[in-house]
C-alpha cells in the first residue's frame, strides 16, 4: 500500500478527469466519522521562560503518562503527541468527554514532584468526518476545530464541545453543558463547555 502522503502526490499528479477517483479511493481508505480530542498544556511559553526547557519537557513526559492510559480505558486511540500538544480519537463522542474529563481531574489530584509546577490543559473535542492516518495523524475540519478550541479558546482545565458535538451527546450524557459564544479565525460560533465536579 502506498503511503498517505504518497496518495496525495497521485492526486496532485492526476489529470483533472482522474482526481475525483483518486480523492474518492483517499476517502474509502483514510476517511472515518469519530470524535477527535486536542489537549493543550497551558502556559507553555511562560513555564519554559520561568523554568527552561528541561523541566518543562519533565511536565510534557508527565502529561504523556497521564494521558495515554485514561484515552485506552475510555475507548479512544492517541493519534499523537506534538510538542504540549496530544490528539486522539474516538468512536463514541462521550467516550472522548469522558476520557477529557478524567484526564483533568487526575491532573488536579496528581502530587506535583518538588520543584516543578501542576500541570493544567485545556481540551477542544469536535466530531464529523475527517481523514485518519492511524498512530501518524488526522486532517479535516473537526481536527481544526477541536485543536482550536484546546488551543486557543479553552482555558486551563476546561474542556469545550462543538454544537455539532453536543447533538451527538444523548439525554443519558453524565455531565451539564454551558453554552457560550467563541470566536476562532474570524468565525464566531457555538460551543459548549464541559461541567464536570
Amino acid at each position: 500500500m502506498l503511503s498517505f502522503f504518497s496518495v496525495i502526490d497521485e492526486m496532485n499528479a492526476a489529470p483533472p478527469a482522474e482526481r475525483a477517483r483518486v480523492e474518492e479511493a483517499i476517502w474509502k481508505t483514510y476517511g472515518v466519522e469519530k470524535a477527535i480530542l486536542a489537549l493543550d498544556m497551558s502556559h507553555f511559553s511562560l513555564s519554559v521562560r520561568r523554568s527552561g526547557i528541561l523541566p518543562y519537557l519533565g511536565l510534557i513526559r508527565r502529561m504523556h503518562r497521564t494521558t495515554e492510559p485514561i484515552v485506552r480505558e475510555c475507548r479512544g486511540e492517541v493519534v499523537k503527541y506534538v510538542a504540549d500538544n496530544l490528539l486522539a480519537v474516538f468512536a463514541e463522542l462521550s467516550d472522548a468527554v469522558s476520557a477529557a474529563v478524567k484526564i483533568n481531574q487526575a491532573l488536579i489530584r496528581a502530587p506535583v514532584p518538588p520543584g516543578t509546577e501542576p500541570l493544567s490543559v485545556a481540551i477542544g473535542i469536535d466530531h464529523g468526518r475527517f481523514l485518519l492516518v492511524p498512530g501518524k495523524d488526522c486532517y479535516g475540519d473537526p481536527v481544526n476545530v477541536a485543536y482550536k478550541l484546546g488551543e486557543d479558546l479553552a482555558r486551563p482545565g476546561e474542556v469545550l464541545i462543538t454544537a455539532a458535538a453536543r447533538e451527538r451527546l444523548d439525554t443519558a450524557f453524565a455531565y451539564a453543558l454551558a453554552e457560550q459564544q467563541v470566536s476562532a479565525g474570524g468565525l464566531t460560533f457555538k460551543a459548549y463547555r464541559v461541567k464536570y465536579p
